[in-house]
């Protein structure tokens, strides 16, 4: 009996390294494989997301820049000879046009 003891504590001392298994092994391989060498790491997504958040802010200013487009071409339509004759010069054959600044 006294060697089923020993036996028993010399299986203790083989497994008593505690959280290192194949298991966890295995699932820290995964995790390193997916933060560096996947095509999807984390580099790579957070490139992603910054050039996601740029676009995005692009985006913002060109519906701002085509709402106002959209306003002054409003007013043109609505004023189209006064808009000619302040921005083009335009003027009738019997008129003149004088400047003031």
């Amino acid at each position: 009996m006294a060697k089923k003891k020993t036996v028993k504590k010399s299986r203790a001392k083989k497994q008593d390294k505690g959280w290192v298994n194949k298991y966890t092994l295995t699932t820290l391989v995964f995790f390193v494989w997916l933060a560096f060498f996947d095509k999807y790491n984390f580099i790579t997504q957070f490139k992603l997301a910054n050039n996601v958040e740029k676009l995005e802010n692009q985006k913002a200013d060109y519906e701002r820049m085509l709402d106002e487009a959209v306003v002054e071409r409003e007013t043109i339509n609505q004023n189209i000879e006064k808009y000619g004759r302040e921005k083009y010069l335009f003027h009738k054959e019997n008129e003149e046009i004088i400047l003031i600044k």
